[in-house]
C-alpha cells in the first residue's frame, strides 16, 4: 500500500494516545503520526506488538502496509497514556467496557478523549458513549471528561491509498471538540465538528446492520433501485433510533449518517457489506472474511433495546431474521417498501427506562454468531 505520507514533519510536538491496534486503530495512528511528535499505539496482542516493534507492519489489518517510525507500540495502557495530550479509543465494541475501566484513575482529568468505536455492547445494547459514561461515573459528564466521538465514512483501506475522507467529531463541548479537530484533522482526514455524540454512535453502530442488506440485495442481485430503498429505510429507521436513545435525529444528515451508510451499506470494502454477500452465496466462506462481524452482534443488541423502548424497526428485524435462518430474504424486500406506521415513532419509552429493561431477549430467541 501507498499514499499516506511518512510521519516525519519536524515541527509537530505532543503525543497522542491511539488504543486499539485494529484496521481503523492503525490507520488513526499512521495518520496522526504527521500530527504528533509520538502516537503511542497500544495492543492487548503481544504478537501485534512485537510485529510493529520489530517490522512497523500490522499484517493482519494493512497488509504490507509501513507504519511511521514515530508509531510506538505497547502492551501497556499507563505507557500508551504516559505524556499523552490526547486519546483515541478505536477497540471493538465488545472491549469498550473494559477499556473505560482500565482508564479510570490513568488518566489527567482534563486529557481529552475521543471513542472511534462503533457498535453496541453486548447483552445490554449500550453504546459505547453510554458505556464509558456508565463506566466514569459523575466525572465522566464533567465537560472536560466527557468523551468525543469520530465517526463517518472511513474505509481504512481507501484512506491508506491516499483517498481522502470525511467525518463527524461529535461531543457536547463545543470548545473541546474545535480544539480536537485542529489537533486531528489532516489532509486525508476532514473533520466536521457536531455537538450530538450520542447521535453519532447510534447512526455508526446501526448501519452495519443496514450493510449487510445490502451487501445481501447486492449478492442476490436485487439491483440500485432496491439498494437505494434499503439504504433510505435504514436512515429512517436510525432517524427514529437516535431520538429514541436520546440523540438528534437530523444525525443522520452528516457524514456519520449518509455517509457512512452509502460507503459501508455499498463499498466491498466493508466487512458487513462482505458478509451480506456471503450469505447470498456469493465470495467465500463466513471464515474467511476479514476482521470482525458488527453487523450480526449490532442486529441481535439493536432489537433488544428497541423492544424495550418499544420502537419498533421492521427493516432491521427483517434483516437479523435472514442472518438468524429463521426467514427467506424477500422478507427484506417486505419491510423495506412497507408504508410506514407513524405510530412505530410514537410509541418508544423515553432513554432512562432502558436501565430496567436491559434483561429482555430478542424476541426470536436466536444467538449471535
Amino acid at each position: 500500500m501507498s499514499g499516506m505520507t511518512s510521519g516525519n514533519n519536524d515541527d509537530v510536538e505532543g503525543v497522542l494516545a491511539v488504543i486499539g491496534a485494529g484496521c481503523w486503530g492503525t490507520t488513526l495512528a499512521v495518520l496522526e503520526a504527521d500530527n504528533f511528535a509520538r502516537v503511542n499505539l497500544y495492543t492487548p496482542e503481544v504478537d501485534a506488538y512485537e510485529e510493529i516493534a520489530r517490522y512497523h507492519s500490522n499484517e493482519r489489518y494493512l497488509d504490507d502496509y509501513r507504519l511511521p517510525a514515530n508509531v510506538m507500540p505497547t502492551t501497556v495502557l499507563e505507557r500508551a497514556l504516559d505524556g499523552a495530550s490526547m486519546a483515541v479509543v478505536a477497540v471493538p465494541s465488545h472491549a469498550a467496557r473494559q477499556i473505560a475501566g482500565d482508564f479510570r484513575g490513568l488518566f489527567a482529568d482534563r486529557l481529552p478523549v475521543v471513542l472511534a468505536t462503533k457498535g453496541l455492547e453486548m447483552n445490554t445494547g449500550l453504546l459505547s458513549l453510554e458505556v464509558w459514561r456508565q463506566e466514569m461515573g459523575p466525572a465522566g459528564k464533567r465537560g472536560s471528561r466527557e468523551a468525543m466521538v469520530l465517526s463517518g465514512p472511513n474505509l481504512a483501506r481507501e484512506i491508506c491509498g491516499g483517498m481522502p475522507a470525511v467525518s463527524l467529531l461529535a461531543g457536547v463541548a463545543a470548545a473541546d471538540v474545535k480544539r480536537a479537530a485542529a489537533w486531528l484533522s489532516h489532509p486525508l482526514l476532514s473533520l466536521r465538528e457536531h455537538h450530538d455524540p450520542l447521535g453519532a454512535q447510534a447512526a455508526g453502530a446501526l448501519k452495519n446492520v443496514y450493510a449487510v442488506g445490502c451487501g445481501l440485495a447486492r449478492g442476490l442481485d436485487w439491483g440500485d433501485n432496491v439498494m437505494g430503498t434499503l439504504i433510505w429505510r435504514g436512515l429512517e429507521e436510525t432517524a427514529n433510533f437516535a431520538e429514541a436513545v436520546g440523540g438528534d435525529p437530523a444525525v443522520v444528515m452528516t457524514p456519520a449518517g449518509v455517509g457512512d451508510f452509502v460507503a459501508t451499506c455499498g463499498s466491498p470494502l466493508s466487512r458487513n457489506h462482505d458478509l451480506g454477500r456471503i450469505l447470498a452465496g456469493r465470495g467465500e466462506t463466513k471464515e474467511d472474511v476479514r476482521g470482525v462481524r458488527e453487523g450480526a452482534q449490532t442486529a441481535q443488541e439493536a432489537l433488544r433495546r428497541c423492544r424495550a423502548l418499544g420502537l419498533e424497526l421492521g427493516l432491521l428485524e427483517a434483516i437479523w431474521s435472514v442472518m438468524a435462518g429463521a426467514e427467506q430474504p424477500r422478507v427484506m424486500l417486505e419491510a423495506a417498501c412497507a408504508p410506514a406506521r407513524p405510530e412505530a415513532r410514537a410509541r418508544h419509552r423515553w432513554p432512562e427506562q432502558w436501565a430496567n429493561s436491559i434483561s429482555l431477549k430478542p424476541g426470536m430467541g436466536v444467538a449471535s454468531e
